[in-house]
């Protein structure tokens, strides 16, 4: 399993909540992060995962690269964020920072995508922070279904 991007610390913690094994398993987390940084990097991580249906967890600024690589190879080459790019934004500011519980799930974002994209059947893609809710007792349901993803595609290969 491959994690990136900064804020790690809570999902490694949820996980090893969720299952011991998580590490053995196939998949790929992009964290989120108030500070964005080795964007193109994730994004051709995110491609890559795609093309070979590798199961992935897109959290906040994960899901905003996952929408901007899915623009990029769906007729917007040059698809990015109004946070840190030049070109089309399919990733925009929003009007307010949304922080606090909405929905019973943790947020913490000042931007939004703004397109319609496709998610793979096996990834988990949310723009809010499961991990913050998570607990022993109470895993978060997102993040099982991701654990499971990537196990049975583990499994499987």
């Amino acid at each position: 399993m491959e994690v990136v991007n900064d804020f790690k610390t809570s999902i490694i913690k949820a996980f090893d909540e969720i299952d011991e094994n998580w590490r053995d398993y196939k998949g790929l987390v992009v964290a989120g992060t108030h500070t964005p940084h080795d964007t193109e990097m994730m994004i051709e991580k995110i491609r890559i995962a795609r093309e070979n249906g590798t199961p992935a967890l897109l959290i906040c600024f994960g899901y905003q690269l996952g929408a901007i690589q899915w623009a990029r190879d769906n007729g917007i080459p040059n698809a990015t964020s109004e946070e840190f790019g030049q070109g089309i934004f399919v990733v925009k500011k929003r009007s307010q920072l949304k922080v606090g519980l909405y929905e019973g799930e943790s947020w913490w974002s000042n931007y939004e995508v703004v397109i319609d994209w496709e998610i793979p059947n096996n990834w988990v893609c949310v723009q809010y922070h499961p991990e913050y809710q998570s607990s022993k007792e109470k895993p978060h349901k997102d993040l099982i279904k991701f654990l499971q993803y990537a196990k049975e595609y583990t499994m499987a290969m």
